[in-house]
C-alpha cells in the first residue's frame, strides 16, 4: 500500500498516531474470514471518527481491517420497522435511504455524516438525542460477528453486551438488524441562561416534557466564540411545533452544534473528553472546568459533557477524572476508552473486560492494547 495512504489509517479523530503493518479493505464475508485466519493482530476500523485512539494500530505489528467497503443496505421490513445492513454503512446514507419510507434510525452522534453503523455498535454510541432514544444497543435486534477462529455467528439481545460497547476487542461486527423509528418533524429553541444553577433547573424541567428529544449545552466561552452573548446556552429540540426555530433555521442551528468541536479544535483545544455525571453534580464539575478555563459543551440532558483541552491543559485531565469519580460519574459517556483512557479504568471494570476478552477472543487477535 502507498505510504501516504497508509498514514491515513494510522490515526483516528483523536489525532493519536500509530504504526500499521498493513491495511486491508475486504468487500465480503469470505474475505474477512480469510484475513482473520491468516493474521495475528487485527485493528478494526470503520470511519476513523473515534476520539480515544480505538482504531489506531500499534508498534507496526497491527493489520488495519478497514470495514468501510462493507456497506450494503438490505432487507427493510416496513411493517416491523427493521432493516438489515452491513457494518460499513454510513449513518447519513442510511437515513437518506430510510427517509423515502418515512423512517429513521434515531441515534444521532455529531459525526453522523461519516460515522459507520459498525463503529456506532462497537462504541455503543449515544449522540445528542440520548435523552429520548438512549444508545445504539437499544436499537439493535441482532448482530452478525466473526470470531478469532473465523467463525461467523449471530448474536441476539442477550449476548449483545459482549460486542456492543466493547470497542472491537471481542470480534468483528459484520452485519446488524436495526430497529427503526417513524421519521419525526422537529423544531428547536435556543435558550440563554445566566448561571449554572439555573442551567440545572431549566434542564430538570425540560426533561419532564415528553416532546423534548435533545438538550445540548455550551458554556460562556463557546457561546461567545459562536457569536452569541456571553452566557450559557441550551439547544432544546422538540418533536412537535413547540420550538421557535423551524425548517431551515432549525437545521442551521443543529449544523452549528455539529461544528462546535471542529471549531474549538481549530483554536488549539484538540483533546476532547466525555465524562458523564448526574445532573445534581453538574455545577461542581462545571465550576472546576471553568476555574481551569477549559471550554465545555455536551449532551447535558443525559449528563455527558465534552471538556476540550489544549496541549498545556492536558495535565489537568487526570485531576478531572479523579473529580468525576468522586462525583460518582463515569470517565466515558460515549467516546469509549480506547488507548487514551485506559489508565483511568477502575480495577473491577477492568476485570470484567478482561474476562469478556478471554471468552470471546481466546487467540487475542482483536484490538490488542485497547481498553484493557
Amino acid at each position: 500500500m502507498n505510504k501516504d495512504i497508509k498514514k491515513i489509517y494510522e490515526v483516528d479523530a483523536s489525532q493519536l498516531k500509530g504504526s500499521a503493518l498493513d491495511v486491508v479493505s475486504p468487500t465480503n464475508t469470505e474475505e474477512v474470514r480469510r484475513i482473520i485466519t491468516q493474521t495475528k493482530n487485527i485493528v478494526i476500523r470503520g470511519a476513523g471518527t473515534g476520539l480515544a485512539g480505538g482504531c489506531v494500530p500499534q508498534h507496526g505489528s497491527d493489520v488495519v481491517l478497514d470495514m468501510s467497503k462493507m456497506d450494503k443496505i438490505s432487507e427493510l421490513d416496513k411493517e416491523r420497522r427493521t432493516i438489515e445492513i452491513e457494518a460499513g454503512v454510513i449513518l447519513d446514507d442510511l437515513q437518506d435511504y430510510l427517509s423515502d419510507f418515512n423512517l429513521e434510525f434515531p441515534v444521532k452522534p455529531s459525526s453522523h455524516a461519516v460515522v459507520t453503523i459498525g463503529g456506532m455498535i462497537a462504541t455503543d454510541a449515544v449522540g445528542n438525542r440520548a435523552i429520548k432514544y438512549r444508545k445504539t444497543s437499544d436499537w439493535i435486534k441482532w448482530i452478525e460477528i466473526i470470531d478469532s477462529f473465523g467463525k461467523v455467528e449471530k448474536r441476539g439481545i442477550t449476548e449483545l453486551s459482549d460486542y456492543s460497547g466493547m470497542e472491537g476487542i471481542s470480534g468483528v461486527i459484520m452485519r446488524a438488524c436495526l430497529k427503526l423509528s417513524p421519521l419525526k418533524k422537529r423544531t428547536a429553541t435556543l435558550l440563554e441562561v445566566d448561571n449554572l444553577d439555573d442551567v440545572t433547573s431549566v434542564v430538570r424541567k425540560l426533561k419532564k416534557n415528553s416532546a423534548v428529544s435533545m438538550i445540548e449545552f455550551f458554556d460562556k466561552e463557546i457561546s461567545k466564540e459562536l457569536g452569541f452573548d456571553e452566557h450559557y446556552h441550551l439547544i432544546v429540540e422538540y418533536e412537535d411545533d413547540s420550538g421557535e426555530l423551524k425548517d431551515k433555521e432549525y437545521k442551521k442551528l443543529l449544523a452549528l452544534r455539529d461544528k462546535i468541536y471542529p471549531f474549538v479544535a481549530d483554536k488549539g483545544y484538540t483533546r476532547i473528553e466525555d465524562p458523564k455525571i448526574m445532573l445534581d453534580r453538574f455545577v461542581k464539575l462545571m465550576s472546576w472546568l471553568e476555574s481551569k478555563n477549559i471550554p465545555t459543551f455536551g449532551h447535558i440532558g443525559v449528563g455527558i459533557l465534552h471538556p476540550c483541552f489544549n496541549h498545556e491543559q492536558e495535565k489537568y485531565i487526570s485531576e478531572m477524572m479523579k473529580l468525576v469519580k468522586r462525583l460518582s460519574g463515569q470517565i466515558s459517556g460515549e467516546h469509549g476508552v480506547g488507548i487514551l483512557k485506559k489508565e483511568f479504568v477502575e480495577m473491577n471494570d477492568k476485570k470484567i473486560l478482561i474476562n469478556v476478552k478471554k471468552r470471546t477472543d481466546p487467540l487475542n487477535k482483536f484490538n490488542v492494547g485497547k481498553v484493557i
